[in-house]
């Protein structure tokens, strides 16, 4: 998958992954709590400049990748914008329908507003952590959990199994695609049919020969990783604490500003 292929390239890899969760999950709770415009501003272009210029990730990919939870954001602030009432002498502009009105109000275009960009800076937050920190340095933290060895173990084979998926599907699509099964609209529909009851039986397939080359490979129940040497970057704490330190003064100062 493309996420985990530019976190392996990230500059940003090889810092020990307990820091950038650590910091990660500090700077996203407090733009939830603070609920502020310059909060959550300060917050997205802040991760955004570490994941495209510490991190030299290429902008196309983040912001290809920031396509996705965009498009839910809109059309979930759009749903907040919208106000419905007896009355528009509130609204900045409206529709009726019969005696009800839908329209935007001050009030509630505010809202959405806030809502989109907080909602864009805890997603940059994620992002952070997720285009600089590969699953496999995430589930090899989380074995130093509490939480039970084989909970782990399930949460990486479904993982796995979701690149077999992805693998299975684009050839798949591929080979259609070749045969020019995507022509038309009604072509199209037949072979995605024909694609959705392929998937499963050819990636049952591929799991069995990947469990099999699991076991000729003596798996026993565990998976074991090597990891990378981790570096405990005293510059990057020490950043990442100065910027929980800024990131909650000008928390406290914006909710006190009103």
């Amino acid at each position: 998958m493309i996420i985990d292929k530019l976190a392996y390239n990230s500059k940003l890899r090889n810092i020990a992954p307990i820091s950038k969760l650590l910091f990660s999950m500090s700077v996203l709770v407090i733009c939830i709590w603070a609920n502020s415009f310059l909060v959550s501003v300060f917050t997205a272009l802040t991760m955004l400049f570490l994941i495209i210029f510490i991190g030299k990730t290429s902008y196309k990919n983040v912001f290809h990748l920031m396509t996705v939870p965009i498009v839910f954001i809109i059309m979930g602030s759009a749903a907040i914008a919208i106000s419905i009432g007896q009355n528009s002498s509130d609204m900045l502009f409206s529709l009726h329908f019969g005696n009800t009105y839908f329209g935007v109000s001050h009030t509630s275009l505010l809202s959405a507003v806030r809502v989109m960009i907080k909602c864009f800076g805890a997603v940059s937050c994620m992002y952070f952590l997720s285009l600089t920190t590969p699953m496999v340095d995430l589930f090899t933290l989380l074995r130093k959990s509490i939480i039970p060895n084989f909970i782990i173990e399930i949460a990486e084979l479904i993982y796995r199994y979701i690149f077999v998926l992805f693998d299975v599907s684009h050839r798949i699509h591929t080979a259609q695609d070749a045969r020019l099964g995507y022509s038309n609209l009604r072509v199209s529909y037949h072979s995605t049919a024909q694609l959705a009851s392929n998937l499963f039986i050819r990636s049952f397939n591929q799991a069995e020969k990947t469990y099999t080359a699991m076991e000729s490979r003596g798996y026993d129940g565990e998976i074991n990783v090597i990891m990378p040497k981790i570096n405990h970057s005293v510059k990057f704490n020490v950043f990442a604490v100065i910027y929980v330190v800024i990131t909650t003064a000008i928390a406290i100062f914006s909710r006190k500003a009103g």
